[in-house]
């Protein structure tokens, strides 16, 4: 088996390789050739959180495992194994593969949410995912405009002007969430949100959202209000099962009667022409994206393939 320890995957595969990745895999999972099962967590009394999530894809099956306390203390492991014979091949400590993979399943919403002419983005967040997801949309969405708003003025101002720096397009922080959003085509949440970040009255019509906080029953998160929710027509999700399992907002907005399933919709429909998208330029959309343990161990497994033949890693 390899080891691999504080790498991040973004060093060994490039941003198009990982949504290629992803895209496969989610793909590969509605056609029945790939397997998942929703994430599990074990709270413990000192807020400390244990998760899983594994998953099974093109011959590779593995898990993604998270210790989380508070962001303070974070460690993520991916182990993949051999489906053919149950040998470990690969364990990556600490790589930013969930942070990757999420960023990757974003940037698949966009591409194929997004109006055709979007290119100013609102990128709601200031830590490693929302770096991560403004980076992949760029990759996918020819930007020319972006807006950063987090509630600390430092935070939001040191990411703009690093992003500015690698991405050589316009990125500036904004002073508040409405400033965020005057011009927004693209509206990015990346946050721990407890309670929404912006108004969904201030969102302009023909907007896409891309939103990954999702919490479970014990561990709320709410990066968007009820009345974007409402507006947004069609929702995509990734994985229905998880959200029910999860009771993430989207659950709670069906049980509370805001919306109906019958305008949720995987995203995997959509990738294999079984679900229709945006219609005009006028619908808002939304991708609220949950991340899967397919996802994990389709960037693992990618990984796997450039390095069992190099020195990168150690062997265990």
């Amino acid at each position: 088996m390899l080891f691999l320890k504080n790498t991040p995957i973004n060093h060994i595969l490039s941003i198009h390789e990982m949504i290629e990745s992803i895209e496969d895999a989610l793909k590969e999972i509605a056609l029945g050739r790939g397997f998942d099962l929703p994430r599990r967590r074990i709270h413990h009394p000192n807020k400390m959180i244990f998760g899983l999530l594994p998953g099974s894809v093109r011959g590779a099956m593995g898990a993604y495992l998270q210790t989380d306390l508070d962001r303070r203390i974070h460690r993520e492991t991916v182990i993949l194994y051999s489906v053919e014979s149950g040998a470990p091949l690969i364990l990556f400590q600490d790589c930013a593969i969930n942070e990757n993979r999420t960023a990757a399943a974003g940037a698949i919403g966009a591409k194929h949410l997004a109006r055709a002419n979007a290119s100013r983005a609102a990128l709601f967040g200031s830590a490693a995912h929302a770096e991560s997801q403004l980076k992949t949309l760029a990759a996918v969405r020819n930007l020319t405009e972006v807006r950063v708003y987090s509630p600390t003025p430092e935070h939001r101002g040191a990411l703009a002007e690093k992003l500015a720096h690698e991405l050589k397009i316009s990125v500036v922080a904004a002073s508040n969430p409405e400033e965020a959003l005057e011009f927004a085509d693209i509206v990015i949440t990346a946050t721990d949100a407890k309670t929404p970040v912006f108004d969904g009255r201030h969102l302009r019509e023909g907007t896409h959202i891309t939103s990954i906080a999702n919490g479970d029953k014990t561990r709320i998160r709410q990066e968007i209000d009820e009345t974007t929710i409402r507006r947004a027509d069609p929702i995509f999700i990734t994985s229905k099962e998880t959200v029910c399992a999860n009771e993430s907002d989207i659950f709670r907005a069906v049980r509370d009667r805001i919306i109906t399933w019958e305008r949720v919709h995987e995203i995997s429909g959509l990738l294999l022409g079984k679900t229709s998208g945006r219609a005009d330029d006028r619908q808002i959309t939304l991708f609220k994206l949950q991340g899967t343990g397919i996802m994990d161990v389709a960037l693992g497994l990618r990984a796997y393939e450039k390095l069992k033949d190099g020195n990168l890693t150690q062997r265990l």
